[in-house]
């Protein structure tokens, strides 16, 4: 699983790094934003195994607040939500989920 989530963390961290440097995105506002979370992201998918989780999950929380700030400039009449971002914010809330210490130990 840690593997999967490690490539999927590159392959969205390189997907919005490579949106902002080929042009495509439009809105200045969040280039800069959108290349730190795509860094941080691809950096996470390459950490050691050690503290790739801990990584993975700090990556991926930045990354999915960057996206839903994204995704709220859609949210005007007529313009339609971009699939991709919400993809990516998809991928970004699975891998918090499933990487996030879970309680239970039994500890009182």
């Amino acid at each position: 699983m840690l593997l999967l989530l490690r490539l999927l963390s590159i392959l969205v961290g390189a997907g919005a790094a490579w949106k902002v440097l080929d042009g495509t995105m439009t809105m200045p506002l969040f280039k800069v934003a959108d290349l730190a979370a795509g860094a941080v992201l691809v950096i996470a998918g390459l950490m050691p195994k050690p503290v790739a989780p801990t990584a993975l999950i700090a990556a991926n929380a930045y990354a999915l607040g960057v996206f839903s700030i994204a995704l709220a400039s859609y949210l005007v009449p007529g313009r339609p939500a971009d699939p991709l971002v919400m993809a990516a914010m998809a991928v970004n809330l699975t891998a918090i989920l499933l990487l996030f210490p879970r309680g239970g130990g039994g500890h009182h």
